[in-house]
């Protein structure tokens, strides 16, 4: 059991958390949720005595970890594992640290935890994940191995911050059930954060809802996420993207839409030009067996939205970088009616912090040959363009929320005068309403500069609303491409049966 009794945090005269109070009982899950900054991760960081420093405390926390009691599944598994370390090593440092014992015995004992640890966590050849590298393994494997780290010395208390975020929706329900399997079987009390309400839904006992550093709502899953009892909560699922249909503009928890005040979104005419055509594309990186894309044959319309999906390794970002230009062909062809543009995944790291957003955008317009002082003019422009107030360019990164950051890699892209947008997760790290801004601004852009956007994300939610068509990658290969709702209702192939039965859409 973990309690968290009338805590509050207070750092440089402001407050992050404000008396709250919060018990998650043994073998119970509970989520936490609400918009980025709500004081979600602090409060486990609190649990972690992680908290910033010069933090002044108030209340407690009756797991205040000092020792191995509380352990923590991180959002990503990539930058959380040690490039360099073997899989098996990182986590055989784990037991031994905490163990106190050195010596063969010792290291052989813990190599021999290390192979229980992976198999526990349903991995696959034990011995070659153990071996491996984290960049030799699958960012589902990666996951698990951090699930398996975090279970080394047998805590007491799960944390587990956004442990899907990156996660394509079949690994994604996979780990969900894996960390509710070995809670339930543990007797783990867990601590889920999450901005995803569909693996709320999917893995939470009991949802608790924070708001600007305070708990406004807590209660049984069922009843919170059926009928909330607290208007933020209300506004934060009613910005969800709707399971049937395309209503524009989204809510948001700012600003909640007056249904009949909504359009619908429709695809563009049959006969519109095609701005993007690939046929036969084929390319095998070097070192490789197989073809990384095969035989890819796709064509995008102007003012189309055209949705990429697939599983993990499946092309999807490959695809996308021919696209732009920094790929080649082994064979096949690629037609481009204009200039394509990249709205990255993670703006955080997309973005010099020691540059003013200002100068990032205007940098890719000097690049092209245009003036210093105009580049500056425009990119002010067209930070105003995509929602930001004035004086914004100015700014560093670090000064901006994360759906204000995704703002800014979006008027870079725009930068370019694209007629193509290429968005590569660009919502895959957003919570639900600062998604339903980005969404409704990408639709906002795409209608008024007559764009095309090729959409290529895990969340089969977003894709469906957003998309006019959606096309499947599986091994390299386009295997179905249907109208987005005609093939969420009745897929054919048996790779997007599996997408679209793990992400809880198909006929409602």
């Amino acid at each position: 059991m973990i309690r968290w009794t009338d805590f509050s945090v207070e750092l440089d005269g402001r407050a992050l958390l404000q008396s709250v109070s919060l018990t998650v009982d043994a073998g119970q899950t509970t989520a936490i949720v609400g918009e980025s900054g709500s004081g979600k991760t602090l409060l486990c960081m609190a649990a972690l005595d992680m908290l910033p420093k010069g933090s002044v405390i108030s209340g407690s926390v009756n797991h205040l970890a000092r020792g191995p009691g509380v352990a923590m599944v991180f959002q990503e598994p990539m930058t959380s594992l040690d490039p360099t370390m073997r899989c098996g090593r990182q986590v055989e440092e784990v037991i031994l640290r905490h163990g106190g014992q050195r010596g063969r015995k010792s290291r052989k004992a813990a190599f021999d935890r290390v192979l229980a640890l992976f198999e526990e966590v349903k991995l696959v050849d034990v011995e070659r994940i153990a071996r491996a590298y984290p960049h030799e393994i699958s960012g589902g494997q990666k996951q698990r191995v951090l699930i398996a780290m975090a279970l080394a010395c047998d805590p007491k208390v799960l944390l587990a911050d956004e442990p899907t975020t990156a996660l394509d929706s079949t690994v994604r329900h996979e780990i969900m059930r894996l960390i509710a399997r070995i809670s339930k079987e543990r007797g783990l009390a867990t601590v889920l954060v999450s901005h995803d309400l569909s693996v709320v839904r999917e893995a939470a006992d009991i949802v608790a809802v924070m708001r600007a550093g305070e708990l406004v709502e807590c209660g049984a899953m069922e009843q919170v996420l059926a009928q909330p009892s607290h208007p933020y909560t209300a506004a934060l699922l009613a910005s969800q993207v709707p399971r049937s249909g395309r209503p524009y503009p989204l809510s948001t928890v700012g600003a909640v839409v007056d249904q009949s005040a909504q359009i619908e979104l429709v695809a563009p005419v049959a006969k519109a030009p095609v701005v993007l055509a690939i046929e036969d594309a084929t390319l095998t990186y070097p070192g490789a067996t197989e073809p990384t894309l095969n035989g890819v044959t796709l064509e995008l319309k102007r003012g189309e939205s055209l949705g990429l999906v697939g599983e993990s390794g499946c092309g999807k970002s490959t695809l996308a970088r021919v696209v732009l230009g920094l790929r080649g062909l082994d064979r096949g062809s690629l037609r481009l009616d204009g200039r394509a543009g990249l709205v990255f995944q993670d703006p955080f790291a997309s973005l010099n912090p020691r540059m003013s957003v200002g100068r990032a955008v205007a940098e890719v317009m000097e690049v092209r040959g245009m003036g210093r002082a105009e580049a500056w003019g425009q990119a002010c422009d067209l930070l105003e363009e995509v929602g930001l107030e004035t004086g914004a360019a100015e700014r560093l990164p670090g000064a901006f929320s994360g759906g204000q950051r995704q703002r800014v890699v979006i008027a870079r892209a725009l930068a370019a005068q694209p007629d193509v947008l290429v968005c590569d997760e660009a919502v895959a790290a957003l919570d639900v309403s600062v998604q339903a801004q980005v969404l409704n601004l990408l639709n906002d852009l795409k209608t008024r500069r007559g764009l095309s956007l090729l959409f290529i994300s895990h969340d089969l939610g977003a894709v469906r609303y957003m998309c006019d068509r959606i096309a499947v990658m599986d091994q390299g290969h386009i295997v179905e491409v249907a109208q987005a709702d005609a093939l969420c209702a009745n897929p054919q192939h048996s790779i997007t049966i599996r997408l679209i039965s793990a992400a809880g859409l198909g006929v409602v």
